[in-house]
C-alpha cells in the first residue's frame, strides 16, 4: 500500500529526536510500542518494538563515534 510509507515516515522524526536527545533503549521501545498501538492499531508488539529499539541503540552507538 503505497500511502502507508508515508504513514512511517511521520515517525521517524520522533524517534530521531528521542535518539539524539540520548534516550536509553526503554525510552525508545516504550515510544515504538506507543506508536505501534496508538497510530497504527497493532497490539502484541512489545518484543519486536523491543528488538528494534535494541538495533536502534547500536546504530546510534556506531554514528556517533
Amino acid at each position: 500500500m503505497p500511502q502507508a510509507r508515508d504513514e512511517y515516515d511521520s515517525y521517524v522524526p520522533e524517534i530521531c529526536t528521542l535518539l539524539w536527545q540520548g534516550a536509553d533503549q526503554a525510552t525508545v521501545a516504550t515510544a515504538l510500542r506507543e506508536i505501534a498501538r496508538q497510530r497504527m492499531g497493532l497490539h502484541g508488539t512489545d518484543v519486536l518494538a523491543e528488538q528494534a529499539a535494541r538495533r536502534l541503540m547500536v546504530w546510534r552507538e556506531v554514528i556517533t563515534r
